[in-house]
């Protein structure tokens, strides 16, 4: 029961309590940069998805009697070798190309991202082989959701349109750049945590005597 209870609340950490994106603030560099709308938010969330996750399933056997930093190389470089794929079929494509080229070095940015270089090590790896992945993928998930809401909203607002639709009477065009892109991160950090503060009862009024 308490292996089941740590599991459960690691795994609402990854999407709630402490997301990667809106609440840890790491792995910002690529959504801020290159989360500008609905279709660059997919494209990213599937290549830190593919690479993370794999990446992570392979690692998990590198010996522990390894010095640490020497693992977390050996981790980015196979996080390189499974990025390879990833660009390779994306390219291949001419469609998909396009909107790959889009998100321009911000994708293979993603080969560094925390939860392999770092909580690999003080979290993942911790646990029993058979919930490594389930866990990770947690964050993963938390991480993909967080960015294609941030992207979505942002394309939103920047253009004013769904779908090449004017929804709007406005837009704010700044908004897709990248100090715009921190501005909006923020505001939506905030609003996220505040609800999450309302969820979890911080505002609730005291009993009256």
């Amino acid at each position: 029961m308490a292996d089941r209870a740590y599991l459960y609340a690691t795994e609402r950490e990854g999407i709630l309590t402490r997301n990667p994106l809106f609440t840890s603030g790491v792995i910002i560099a690529p959504a801020v940069a290159a989360g500008v709308d609905f279709t660059s938010g997919v494209i990213l969330a599937s290549v830190f998805t593919v690479v993370t996750i794999v990446t992570l399933a392979l690692c998990r056997f590198v010996p522990r009697k390894i010095v640490y930093t020497l693992r977390i190389t050996l981790y980015t470089l196979v996080a390189s070798l499974v990025y390879v794929p990833v660009h390779i079929y994306y390219t291949s494509d001419p469609s998909l190309n396009e909107l790959y080229s889009a998100v321009g070095i911000y994708a293979p940015l993603l080969i560094t991202n925390s939860l392999i270089t770092l909580r690999s090590e003080t979290k993942f790896f911790r646990l029993a082989k058979p919930y490594v992945i389930r866990t990770a993928g947690f964050y993963v998930i938390g991480y993909d959701l967080a960015l294609i809401i941030f992207s979505a909203v942002r394309g939103f607002l920047s253009t004013g349109e769904i779908l090449g639709a004017k929804v709007l009477p406005f837009a704010i065009p700044a908004l897709s750049t990248v100090y715009g892109g921190f501005i909006l991160l923020a505001i939506m950090s905030a609003i996220f945590r505040w609800i999450l503060q309302i969820s979890n009862g911080v505002y609730k009024n005291p009993p009256s005597n």
